[in-house]
């Protein structure tokens, strides 16, 4: 499976939009500048910066006040509202397709939680539909759940194609055209699967699989919140990632007239 140019150009601009990614480029700008600049005031304002975004970014404190907004108010839905879905759809996260991976090797933790609680629900209620919609970057990604599904004894339609959310959505465009259905995904990435699923003109009944936010709660003891730590940074970027994608689309639509509908 290959991906458009386009695809990857984006995903190495939102990197370099990240936290983690600002933080570089402070400090690849701040020694370039240290090599060849004349002003130091200069120098040592690009250096704080850096330091600063990236221990904000590495403590709970920024992630949690990222989180907090996206996860606000999405709860999982009772069994009266399951009863109404068609199917179950499960956005993946990140999946590897590296050839010689062992199966239980090819999931990131997030990719293990949306799709248990998509194979707990089909359990749950078995009328429901098991949808798997994603793939790798390095190939297959959704027939590798499809496999695990089957050691489960839960049959996966599984869809390789989409790379990302919005292509997913136009893929079940059709497949799922007036059906309500339960999208799994985590508590961050509901608001822009939403957006982009019924963009499309789709029915998603938002299921949250796991929320991210619990890992920024403050701990004891205290001062151990003020220790820096590699596992915000990922949750913070995560966080970022969704309010640049959210920005990108309500901005292309209000710049094309679609919001709310509208032509």
């Amino acid at each position: 499976m290959t991906w458009s140019t386009g695809f990857y150009l984006k995903k190495v601009l939102l990197y370099l939009l990240y936290p983690s990614g600002l933080v570089l480029l402070l400090l690849v700008g701040t020694a370039i500048y240290a090599l060849w600049g004349k002003r130091r005031g200069k120098r040592r304002a690009f250096l704080f910066l850096a330091l600063f975004l990236y221990y904000l970014s590495c403590t709970p404190f920024l992630p949690h006040l990222l989180l907090k907004p996206l996860e606000k108010g999405f709860k999982r839905p009772d069994a009266g509202v399951i009863s109404r879905a068609y199917a179950v759809v499960v956005l993946p996260a990140r999946i590897y397709g590296k050839s010689g991976l062992a199966l239980e090797e090819r999931f990131s933790r997030e990719t293990w939680a949306r799709f248990m609680a998509g194979v707990r629900l089909v359990r749950e209620h078995p009328g429901l539909h098991l949808i798997v919609v994603g793939g790798s970057w390095a190939g297959p990604g959704a027939r590798y759940l499809a496999r695990l599904g089957s050691i489960l004894g839960v049959k996966v339609e599984a869809l390789d194609q989409a790379p990302d959310t919005i292509t997913s959505a136009r893929i079940l465009r059709e497949r799922l055209a007036g059906k309500p259905f339960l999208l799994v995904t985590s508590a961050h990435h509901l608001r822009r699967a939403l957006y982009l699923f019924k963009r499309e003109g789709l029915r998603p009944i938002p299921y949250p699989a796991l929320y991210l936010s619990h890992q920024t709660e403050p701990v004891s003891p205290w001062f151990l919140n003020f220790l820096p730590d590699p596992v915000y940074m990922e949750i913070t970027n995560e966080a970022v990632h969704e309010y640049l994608g959210l920005s990108f689309y309500y901005l292309r639509d209000f710049l094309k007239g679609r919001i709310h509908g509208k032509t």
